[in-house]
């Protein structure tokens, strides 16, 4: 062979060979080591019974403190104005239809027929205000009990949701209760539930979303431990590093390598990851695949004949096939709760656009999770394998599932033909002209989102409750959705005057405690690598992060109920790292001591877990203190004036 001055020496090109296969063989055992040692963990631990009525319990008290005096005010407050009344229209005549300027007075006395036909321009999707017109439509426009409806029933489920999260994420009952009792006492969710707005619909689809793909996690790491026991019990396949075998080689010494395939893999997922089927130990034993006496039935009936040697292309292809599985991992078969995860982001984008984001950041977390996942349980190349085996069918089963959804949602408008834009492809031309006429709605569709795109990103008009999203997470800015002022004598007022407000802002102990536990949740995902804490900042990113890229645009920080959950799971992961766990001594020969119920801890660990007692007993006189501007209750001015801890909540 000739090689020129550019091309490297034959010696050189060896060398990097042999440092490539060397290289191999350590990631290939490194990757048997982690396999013997994956397990499913957390994911198989089961919910002790008394969860679940506890956070049932939980749930109903939070519904109680939601739907009392739901109705108050009697009149549309802050931007109900809007989605109030849209909701109205959306579910009564499919779309938006335009209102007269004083028709919040007469929608307020009962009467929407006031509503014009014309139709009106609106930049947010329908979804939302359809579930609010099911509400109107239950109890009736003159009720305004019936306006909130919806949105306190969805803010009351997503108590139990996030208690059901937390319990997926801690593997602690007490914490799934903790994390489901401070959603519950939190006023920015506790105000979002009682006012008639989009976005605790949208933080809804946001978190259950959020807790499909902590399923799909729960389900691929059971496959995966079910995987790596078959591995396990098996003997050695070979990788990349390893060598085929030669023609020289005697067949009769080669044993055959067993491993199992990505269909048992898939197959074996149902059954719990720490039951592996017993493998034979000889080569005299009959495997455990059937009952003991059948297969003793039909080794008798049957006469036993010397199976022939596998060939050696067998072999080969047999060696080829194993040592891929290895290498990328098993497929991981139908992943259901990634559909459903899809559907739920595209109906958080038929709320608000900003589902758009999470389902940005949810799609890289299952990449990222899958990668991690992988790597875990013992293959060689996770990023290949994640790339081969993962991305394209999450891919599919994510985002086209998301925007068929989202399309869904605009069906009223879609099959109205006076709706805003709708006729807009026929009024113009252009090359849409071609598309059948099933289809005329679509670039009409596609024109009316270009031109909401341009608002939205155009809106920097002044507001006086506009904030930014620096400080949003110690409530810099809160809204107010509601304030009157009253003299003595008026609507009970017993003092010179008295105040009724409802503003959202959030549980002082809990948002006081939200940078720091970030700022933990961070350094812990860093230092001891666990995934929990990434996971939880993950929600925040979706839900945060991206309006920091609108610095000039009018936002409030009542967009920060979407955020909520997260901070709360962040807040209470922050709980369990100093709560603590009682050790365990005597784990050698266990006995009778070591299941008593009750174990005396020191004085340390007691002053820990008293402190988080404290900090739960803070969280819920905090939300009492502040009950009077949560609900608009008729209080004495110096009352709501002593409840306004910083200058700029006023």
């Amino acid at each position: 062979m000739t090689h020129t001055a550019d091309s490297p020496a034959p010696t050189r090109r060896i060398a990097r060979e042999r440092l490539a296969r060397k290289r191999e063989k350590v990631r290939a055992g490194a990757a048997a080591m982690r396999r013997e040692t994956f397990h499913a963990g957390m994911w198989a631990t089961r919910a002790p019974v008394w969860m679940w009525p506890a956070l049932l319990v939980i749930t109903g008290i939070g519904a109680a403190l939601r739907l009392f005096r739901l109705d108050f005010p009697h009149r549309l407050i802050f931007d109900e104005t809007y989605y109030v009344k849209d909701g109205y229209s959306v579910f009564n005549f499919g779309y938006e239809r335009s209102w007269p300027d004083e028709a919040d007075d007469s929608f307020n006395a009962g009467d929407p027929s006031v509503i014009e036909s014309t139709p009106e321009y609106v930049v947010h999707p329908p979804l939302g205000k359809w579930l609010i017109g099911w509400g109107i439509d239950l109890f009736g426009a003159d009720d305004s009990f019936g306006w909130r409806f919806t949105v306190a029933i969805i803010g009351t489920l997503t108590i139990f949701l996030l208690g059901v999260i937390a319990w997926k994420l801690f593997r602690s009952a007490f914490f799934a209760c903790v994390a489901a009792g401070l959603l519950a006492i939190d006023g920015e969710h506790f105000v979002h539930s009682r006012t008639s707005l989009l976005d605790i619909v949208l933080m809804a689809f946001v978190l259950l979303a959020f807790f499909f793909i902590l399923l799909d996690r729960e389900q691929v790491t059971k496959r995966l431990a079910t995987w790596t026991q078959s591995t396990t019990k098996s003997p050695s396949t070979p990788t990349f590093a390893e060598v085929a075998p030669t023609p020289e080689s005697n067949p009769s010494k080669t044993t055959s390598t067993s491993t199992s395939t990505p269909t048992e893999a898939t197959a074996s997922s149902s059954s719990d990851p720490d039951e592996v089927p017993s493998t034979p130990s000889g080569p005299g034993e009959v495997p455990r695949t059937f009952p003991t006496k059948l297969s003793e039935s039909v080794s008798s009936a049957v006469p036993v004949t010397e199976a022939a040697p596998p060939t050696a292309g067998a072999r080969r292809r047999r060696q080829i096939k194993s040592r891929d599985v290895m290498n990328f991992g098993p497929r991981l078969g139908v992943r259901p709760w990634i559909f459903a995860a899809g559907i739920s982001l595209g109906l958080a984008t038929g709320v608000k656009w900003s589902g758009l984001y999470a389902l940005a950041v949810f799609g890289t977390l299952l990449v990222l999770w899958d990668v991690h996942s992988r790597h875990r349980a013992g293959v060689v190349h996770p990023w290949l394998g994640m790339f081969i085996r993962d991305s394209i069918p999450s891919f599919f089963k994510l985002v086209p599932i998301a925007l068929v959804t989202y399309v869904a949602c605009w069906t009223g408008w879609i099959r109205s033909d006076d709706a805003w834009d709708r006729q807009w492809a026929a009024e113009n031309f252009g090359w849409w002209r071609v598309l059948p006429e099933w289809l005329d709605w679509l670039p009409s569709l596609a024109h009316y989102h270009y031109t909401a795109y341009s608002f939205h990103v155009g809106l920097d008009s002044e507001h006086p409750y506009m904030s930014n999203p620096w400080g949003w997470i110690v409530q810099w800015r809160p809204t107010s959705f509601y304030y009157e002022s009253y003299d003595k004598g008026d609507m009970g007022c017993t003092v010179a005057k008295c105040s009724s407000a409802i503003t959202s802002v959030g549980n002082p102990v809990i948002w006081g405690l939200a940078a720091l536990a970030v700022l933990v949740c961070l350094i812990v995902w860093i230092i001891r690598r666990d995934v929990r804490p990434a996971v939880i900042l993950a929600g925040l990113a979706a839900t945060w992060l991206p309006w920091f890229a609108y610095q000039e645009r009018t936002i409030f920080t009542f967009y920060t109920i979407v955020m909520v959950p997260f901070v709360v799971l962040a807040v209470t992961y922050c709980l369990t790292l100093v709560w603590g766990r009682v050790p365990v001594r005597g784990l050698a020969s266990p006995g009778p001591s070591t299941k008593q119920r009750f174990t005396r801890i020191s004085a340390a660990l007691f002053a820990r877990r008293l402190s988080v007692g404290l900090i739960l007993v803070a969280a819920i006189l905090a939300f009492a203190y502040f009950w009077p501007i949560y609900t608009g209750e008729v209080i004495p001015f110096s009352a709501w004036n002593n409840r306004m801890w910083n200058i700029t909540w006023r």
